[in-house]
């Protein structure tokens, strides 16, 4: 009976083991590391030029990182479909109203990047005063 009872518990364990590591690897986030040699905005924050760490976690939620690693902002994300697979990490910048605001992350080797959503009124007062969008890239420094 004790060896029965024995058997049990090492397999409820053995169980729990299994299922706590699947969860530390769902919220493992991908990094991609990069020096960004401009002023640039995400959400509403404003960041000057310097090296950050953005984060992904699987659940669609983006962490920016200062040089030292601490959360500066977070934005949500959606997935985005690219046509083909990024070649290196980067990061997407959009040229709006004299601002380079981060729109886009995109890991190396995924045809999927990660798109931070923005509030449609606060793209409606940017787009008014812009009148075209153009784009600069940012990848990981070698």
């Amino acid at each position: 009976m004790t060896h029965q009872v024995g058997r049990v518990l090492a397999s409820l364990l053995l169980s729990l083991a299994v299922l706590g590591s699947t969860a530390q690897a769902q919220n493992t986030a991908h990094i991609v590391k990069a020096n960004i040699p401009f002023d640039f905005v995400v959400g509403n924050q404003s960041f000057p030029a310097g090296h950050y760490s953005v984060a992904l976690s699987g659940a669609g939620l983006l962490e920016l990182r200062d040089s030292d690693g601490h959360v500066v902002a977070n934005a949500l994300t959606q997935s985005v479909q690219g046509l083909n697979q990024a070649a290196q990490p980067k990061l997407r910048f959009e040229d709006e109203a004299g601002l380079h605001v981060l729109t886009q992350v995109w890991q190396q080797g995924d045809s999927t990047g990660r798109q931070i959503l923005r509030s449609k009124s606060g793209n409606l007062v940017v787009r008014k005063q812009s009148g075209h969008v153009q784009t600069a890239e940012a990848g990981n420094p070698r």
